[in-house]
């Protein structure tokens, strides 16, 4: 007979304790949890651990793998039709909505260096004979996604990493971009905005390559003896604006569903307007050994494509680019499984991944598809036996992530009512293992949760350790939690809707990005022999979604935020131009602390009456409700200036993909709008005398009621 142990666990563990004779006190309780609730949730927690296997996790990611599966194609929709398969047969109810998206294929790709006779480059990448996945015709093109069809023909200027500063370093040589056809490393940037930037600059089109320096043969041996990528390897992928609007480019802002209003192609603000190519390092190696002019201005500019020192030129080396690509709408599909909760449906706890790739995405994002079902299964199994979470989880499987972020902004827009009331949080695995080192970036609001879960999780590969114990060995401070920048799926969820959201990860050497080494020989050789990784993410992410969706209290740390804007502010004191605004920016560190100072204190309040058992079941409702508005507090509709999509006035992503803090009004000082910049402190002033008051409200929450006479 099932019997549901959320209510009978606690008689369950004193029987076991009888038998067992003699046990030594139970562990404190966990953070949001009543003693009797903890007892069951850890026994929870326990069960789930012995469930997610290494070699499930590799079936799983051999049958993904199996074939390029990228948006919009039939290899896409076999994994997408297998994923559902897999779900429902796990004991969760499974949907598959449908968007009608912009998205962009190649037709041909041509680079040639001008000369007698002209040097063919663009090639694609060669097969491996150890592995024969490489051997595939998405191999042979290297191009980026929604980069417009042109042919121009110019001289080539190398810019370094093509970021705003290293153009500013070249005007300063007296180096003009202007009509110039420029050169870019990969790495400390996202490639839409080294586009952008060469857009601004006036430049025809933009190479980008990725250099020795950054993922190749400097980093140690390369695959298949290695890790890191072959001189041949080349990264794909989209450039596109998304950190202006993420999703569809045509319904930004709404869901692109087959009846929605659509804008004309011209219009759409995320859309590159100058071509883009990617080369290999042996392409780049051809160009730069050309290069005249001066030498590279210091070492920070020098990459080992080729053994001489870079020149910048521009010339006298010209080149002539070639490029048909596709834009055309086709319907992608979303795989939404849900587990439904025991006692309080209604509320929801997400667990998000994207299953579309370049080719085969053997790290992102199939690494991540398989710890998601490993978990989906252990859970389907452990409901079967009783064992089933108080709250709704939703996994979300996006399709179309590659592109512009789209298949999770679509269904976040489309159920933007929804989630706002009820969502407590995403838990985002895009890659899960590449390596051994775990690596997590979230709200402020979820770091401690991340990292007791890790002081309770058994390191995978040193027994006797936790991961909190392994993790803390790379940094003498606290557990480090990194902040959300973008460029995965929790995008929408937390700078669109303001839900809570973390982003984990195993992390470890990686050169093979975006491209067709990135396979499953390559993970199951290099990345993560075993797939053991795999399988710990899957019960991490898992824990971390059970203390969320079991918890009496959700577990924030709720005074956090309010420190973490205090701290914010103060650092835009020293910017340039913001000597005016440094009496309102004190005021504003003020509020902020003023604002943690009262969230302590009702938190503080809270857990105490909840280790005394005043847990009555309307204050929890109400307490519950003040904790998800903590995050929900920092979103304004109206959103940043300038990119109103990003509604988050703590938080939005930089071209560059990197956080950007106080992001209204960093950019209204950065860009010499002082008097606007002074409206955006008032306005996030203001939310933080509110936020600070409803914490001070909040404190009688969970006060019993007087009884009625």
């Amino acid at each position: 007979m099932k019997t549901r142990r959320g209510a009978c666990a606690p008689v369950l563990l004193a029987a076991l304790a009888v038998s067992a004779g003699p046990v030594s006190s139970p562990p404190p309780s966990l953070t949001g949890f009543t003693p009797q609730r903890s007892a069951w949730q850890r026994e929870f927690e326990q069960r789930l651990l012995t469930l997610p296997q290494p070699s499930e996790c590799e079936e799983i990611h051999r049958e993904v793998t199996r074939a390029p599966h990228i948006a919009g194609t039939e290899g896409n929709s076999r994994v997408a039709e297998y994923l559902a398969a897999e779900y429902k047969k796990a004991g969760w109810d499974v949907e598959m909505p449908a968007y009608d998206v912009l998205l962009s294929y190649p037709k041909s790709a041509a680079l040639e260096i001008v000369a007698e006779p002209s040097i063919a480059l663009a090639r694609g990448e060669p097969p491996i004979p150890e592995d024969p996945d490489t051997a595939v015709p998405e191999a042979a093109i290297p191009w980026n996604a929604y980069s417009p069809s042109a042919e121009v023909t110019g001289e080539v200027l190398y810019v370094n990493y093509g970021r705003p500063e290293d153009y500013e370093r070249l005007k300063a040589m007296g180096v003009d971009a202007r009509g110039k056809i420029v050169l870019a490393r990969y790495s400390h940037g996202y490639r839409g905005g080294k586009a952008l930037e060469a857009e601004k600059r006036g430049a025809l089109a933009i190479l980008v390559y990725s250099d020795p320096i950054e993922d190749g043969w400097f980093r140690g041996p390369v695959y298949p003896a290695g890790p890191w990528g072959p001189a041949a390897h080349l990264q794909r992928g989209s450039n596109v604006y998304d950190f202006l609007v993420p999703g569809d480019p045509l319904t930004p802002g709404w869901a692109s569903t087959p009846d929605a209003k659509r804008i004309p192609m011209a219009e759409a603000e995320s859309l590159p307007k100058i071509p883009m190519m990617p080369l290999s390092s042996r392409d780049a190696a051809e160009i730069l050994s050309r290069l005249g002019g001066r030498s590279v201005p210091d070492a920070g500019w020098q990459g080992l494509a080729v053994a001489d020192t870079f020149h910048l030129g521009p010339g006298p080396v010209r080149v002539h680019l070639k490029i048909e690509n596709t834009r055309e709408r086709r319907t992608i599909r979303n795989v939404i499984a849900t587990l439904r909760g025991s006692e309080l449906p209604d509320k929801k706890v997400l667990l998000s991944n994207h299953f579309d790739a370049w080719i085969y995405g053997g790290v992102d994002p199939s690494s991540g598809t398989a710890s998601m079902l490993a978990l989906a299964r252990a859970l389907g199994r452990l409901a079967a036996e009783g064992y089933r979470p108080r709250r709704t989880i939703v996994i979300g499987e996006w399709d179309a992530e590659e592109y512009t972020l789209t298949g999770s902004t679509e269904w976040g827009e489309q159920h933007e009512k929804d989630l706002r009331q009820n969502a407590a949080v995403c838990i985002n695995v895009d890659a899960s293992a590449l390596g051994r080192e775990f690596a997590a970036s979230a709200s402020p609001l979820l770091s401690r949760a991340v990292r007791e879960v890790a002081r309770d999780f058994p390191d995978p590969s040193t027994p006797g350790k936790s991961l909190a114990d392994t993790w803390g060995a790379q940094t003498s401070k606290d557990l480090p939690v990194a902040i959300l920048g973008s460029g995965s799926d929790y995008t929408v969820f937390f700078n669109h809707l303001g839900i809570a959201s973390v982003d984990l990860v195993f992390d470890g050497p990686y050169g093979v990005y975006h491209s067709v080494y990135d396979t499953h020989r390559w993970m199951a050789t290099q990345g993560d022999p075993g797939f053991v990784y795999h399988a710990a993410m899957a019960k991490y992410a898992g824990m971390l979604a059970l203390r969320f969706a079991n918890a009496d209290l959700l577990p924030f740390d709720a005074a956090v935020y309010g420190r973490e804007v205090a701290k914010y502010a103060e650092e835009l004191q020293s910017l340039p131009g913001a000597e005016s605004l440094r009496p309102a920016l004190k005021e504003l560190a003020s509020r902020g602390r003023a604002w943690s100072d009262a969230a302590a204190a009702a938190q503080k309040a809270m857990a105490a009456r909840l280790a005394a058992g005043e847990d009555e079941a309307l204050r929890l409702r109400d307490a519950n409700a003040w904790l998800l508005s903590l995050e929900r507090s920092l979103i304004d509709p109206p959103g940043i200036p300038g990119r109103p999509w990003f509604r988050h006035l703590v938080y939005a992503p930089l071209p560059s993909y990197e956080a950007e803090t106080l992001p209204a009004v960093r950019e209204a000082v950065e860009s010499g709008a002082i008097e606007s910049a002074g409206l955006q402190i008032q306005r996030l002033s203001e939310r933080l005398a509110t936020a600070a008051a409803s914490a001070g409200k909040a404190e009688s929450l969970l006060r019993p009621r007087p009884k009625a006479r």
